[in-house]
This record gives structure tokens, C-alpha cells and sequence, in this order.
């Protein structure tokens, strides 16, 4: 069984010596690596090459950047393997990720093999599980089980969406990589995983965490811009595209599709929150107000979410969009409050128990 593991490498430098060390340490040795340089402006691509000099295994495709769907795309183009797995340059793998993934793949002759993830942040982690139990699905059970939470269900719970953390049959990593705009630059993971699922006949969920995700601030997905509203509404066309493509579809697709626009806005509403953006609550409102957005909002139907974010919705399907900032921001900082309480809290009783 022959493994293509292929990493996109973009102003990585400090991060990416740790994830190809990973990938090297494999118990499984039977896999080549695809590293493409999309571009790195940082020394990410000299990095690259050293690696290439030093294992036969490995090959570096250099690029003009161009955006990580081009660069997966790339990489997929140059694969030999039967098998692929991505993984982001400043994330690494477990050294179990490949004999684990092959002993899974020849005893349950599944096409796609999920792992869970480790949110790695600076100071903690814990450990991100699907909504579903571990075990193997074939396509009857894939649409009762699966299908209600392959984009997002009303408890806001989905499988995972990510293209990390999977060992993918080629015929399934082709079907959705190559379906994706590039333009697209958030939420790309999404629309390339949906058409495997669709087009799968069966799937291995387990519970093992193998990938180790490291979050960064300054990465993309956690960082504010207004250009990201935009990109969920090119994601939300793109999935309305993919209902009238696929014939078999969740019986909720619809909603679903407001679900996760609505999810979307409420955390980019978040990063807002998070970096302080107040001042751009009219631009914020404005975007919200668009057609593909509002519809979104106005139209989902949650159950079972927190009070908080109930409210949020709530002020957002009235287009009251400061106070929904305001609000959250005031939440935000009762959090903060209370996680000062609760640790000074312990340092005080760790220094009574000391006996000082």
C-alpha cells in the first residue's frame, strides 16, 4: 500500500521542521512526500529543497503562489500513491498516522479514513471528535448517520471538513480537490471534502487522534477580514451548484446551506470581537445585508445552542449588528474575568495547602 503525502508550504519557516520530521518518522516507510512551495516568500523553499538532497522520498514542487487549492491541486497532479493525505505546513502528524491508516484501510476496505484532530494552541490542546461514533459506515448508514451532519445539523455539530486528518482513495481526493475555485480561500476545505463524501461508498471514523493542528493568530482562518464575508458567499454558490451536480442529497440540504452561512457570519462576528474591529460594524452590516448572507441568517434554524450565541442570532436576524458586537463583547470579557477569578482562586489555595 503506497501512501502520496502531500504538504502546502507557505511562510511556514518556523513551523515547517517539525511537520516534515513527522512525516519522516513514519512506522510505515512505504510513502513518498510532495512538498509544494507555494511561493514562500520566507525561507520555507530552501528549507524544501535541503530536505529533497537529503531523502529520495521526497520531491518539492516551487510555484508562483497562487493559493492553497492550486497548490493541493499540484501536488495531487505529480502523486504516484494509491492513497493521499494532506497536511498543512505548520501542522504535524502522529508517527502512527500511516500503520494505523493502512491496517484500518485493509481490514474495513473503507475509501476514506478520518481521524480526530488535537487542537494545539499555545499554552493547551484538547483533543476534536465528529458528531458520530467510531466505527466503519457503508453507504446505507453513511445517509442515515452521516448525511444529517455532513454540513451542519441544528445542534450546529458536521463531520469533519478538513482535508487534514484523512487518508482519502485517490479517486475521491481527485473528485473533490480538482472541483474547487481557486479563488476560494476560505472554506476551500469544505468544498473539496463534500463530493467524497457524496460519492463514497463507505468510511472509517475513528477516534484516534493522529493530527496535531497548530492554531495561529495570524493564520487565515483565525484572522479578521472583510474580504472573508465575500468568501463565504462564493462557498455558499458554490454548494448551491453542488445540490443541482449530486443526486444524492440530505433531505435537509437547504438548511444545512443557512446553517452554515449563518454559522459563518456568527464567527466571523467572533474574529471581530476577538482583534478588537468594532470600527467596521457599518462595512460588517453592509455585507450581512446581502442577499446570499441575509437569506442565510433569516432562514437557519438552530436548536440546543448555547444562550450566547441565541442571542447573537437573534440580534443579527434584526440587523442589529453593533449591539450584536457589543454583546458579544461584553461576553468576551465576563469570560475573561471569570477565567482571572478561578486562577487566582487556585494559586490562592495552592498557597494555603503549601502550609506557607
Amino acid at each position: 500500500m503506497y501512501f502520496s503525502v502531500i504538504v502546502t508550504v507557505y511562510n511556514v519557516e518556523p513551523y515547517l521542521k517539525t511537520c516534515v520530521d513527522s512525516i519522516l518518522a513514519q512506522t510505515y516507510r512505504d510513502f513518498e512526500l510532495i512538498l509544494v512551495d507555494d511561493g514562500s516568500p520566507d525561507g520555507a523553499a530552501a528549507l524544501c529543497d535541503a530536505y529533497a538532497a537529503q531523502d529520495s522520498r521526497i520531491r518539492v514542487i516551487h510555484q508562483p503562489n497562487a493559493g492553497v487549492v492550486r497548490a493541493r491541486q499540484a501536488g495531487l497532479r505529480a502523486a504516484a500513491g494509491e492513497y493521499i493525505l494532506f497536511v498543512d505546513g505548520d501542522d504535524w502528524i502522529s508517527p502512527q498516522y500511516l500503520i494505523r491508516g493502512r491496517e484500518l484501510l485493509e481490514k474495513t476496505r473503507a475509501e476514506l479514513v478520518v481521524f480526530a484532530s488535537l487542537d494545539v494552541y499555545e499554552n493547551n490542546s484538547r483533543t476534536i471528535y465528529g458528531p458520530v461514533p467510531e466505527g466503519l459506515y457503508s453507504r446505507e448508514t453513511l445517509e442515515e448517520q452521516i448525511f444529517p451532519v455532513l454540513l451542519m445539523d441544528r445542534q450546529m455539530q458536521h463531520i469533519s471538513h478538513t482535508c487534514w486528518g484523512k487518508i482519502f482513495c485517490r479517486s475521491l481526493a481527485e473528485k473533490g480537490i480538482f472541483s474547487v475555485d481557486s479563488g476560494i480561500t476560505l472554506g476551500e476545505d469544505t468544498l473539496s471534502v463534500l463530493p467524497a463524501y457524496f460519492e463514497m461508498q463507505s468510511v472509517y471514523i475513528s477516534r484516534e487522534a493522529m493530527y496535531f493542528y497548530r492554531i495561529r493568530e495570524q493564520s487565515v482562518c483565525h484572522s479578521f477580514r472583510l474580504e472573508h464575508y465575500r468568501q463565504v458567499e462564493l462557498v455558499i454558490e458554490a454548494l448551491e451548484k453542488l445540490k443541482e451536480q449530486e443526486p444524492c442529497l440530505p433531505k435537509d440540504f437547504d438548511g444545512q446551506i443557512k446553517r452554515y452561512g449563518a454559522f459563518m457570519c456568527f464567527a466571523l462576528m467572533i474574529q471581530t470581537v476577538e482583534r478588537g474591529c468594532g470600527q467596521y460594524w457599518k462595512e460588517i452590516k453592509a455585507r450581512m445585508n446581502r442577499p446570499c448572507l441575509k437569506k442565510c441568517i433569516c432562514g437557519a434554524r438552530f436548536q440546543g445552542i448555547t444562550i450566547k450565541t441565541k442571542i447573537a442570532y437573534m440580534l443579527f436576524r434584526r440587523n442589529m449588528i453593533f449591539t450584536a458586537y457589543i454583546f458579544l463583547r461584553v461576553c468576551q470579557g465576563l469570560k475573561a474575568c471569570l477565567r482571572r477569578r478561578t486562577h487566582d482562586r487556585e494559586t490562592t489555595d495552592q498557597y494555603h495547602s503549601s502550609g506557607v
